[in-house]
């Protein structure tokens, strides 16, 4: 089985989907957040992992507002995103961030195959963003009118609670929902 680990934000959809095929599952999250989904990834123990974080990343400008103490979550955002980047360097969270998940993914699972897509946003075309967010199966493909909307996707609902909390404080309103 084959992860694709990306990160919600609705100018990914489009890379995200020439990556899925028979087989594939999607996870997408606040972030590409690979802490959160940890105890998932090595229950499912892929043979082969694509990590795709990305640049100018709203997930990381809320890490960075939370370390400079500029901003504030609840604890389970703290827990799940935030606390894994204390110490770091503020400046370069995307960077940081896919250093951080490549890491920690070839950690929980040593014997995948781990590909590190660090997405440069302003290389690629992406649709008009909605403020909406769909919660879907890591089965489940995409229908023409979710493109630009944010997706949030994983085995269970569980996972996601905090991404959840954070599509909501980004002013997101929840469209569609698997769960």
């Amino acid at each position: 089985m084959k992860v694709v680990l990306s990160c919600m934000d609705y100018r990914l959809t489009e890379e995200v989907m020439k990556k899925m095929g028979e087989g594939v599952m999607v996870i997408r999250n606040a972030g590409a957040n690979v802490n959160a989904v940890k105890e998932t990834l090595r229950k499912l123990s892929p043979e082969e992992v694509i990590f795709m974080p990305h640049t100018d990343c709203a997930a990381m400008k809320l890490v960075k507002g939370v370390l400079t103490g500029e901003k504030t979550v609840d604890k389970e955002v703290e827990e799940k995103l935030v606390s894994q980047f204390k110490g770091k360097d503020v400046n370069d969270l995307d960077k940081v961030n896919a250093m951080l998940g490549e890491k920690l993914l070839k950690e929980i699972l040593p014997n995948a195959k781990v590909t590190t897509e660090l997405i440069d946003v302003g290389k690629i075309k992406w649709p008009e963003r909605k403020a909406v967010y769909y919660l879907l199966k890591s089965s489940s493909k995409y229908e023409n009118d979710m493109i630009g909307g944010y997706m949030l996707q994983a085995p269970s609902k569980e996972d996601l609670n905090a991404d959840v909390k954070i599509a909501d404080s980004l002013g997101l309103k929840l469209q569609k929902s698997e769960f």
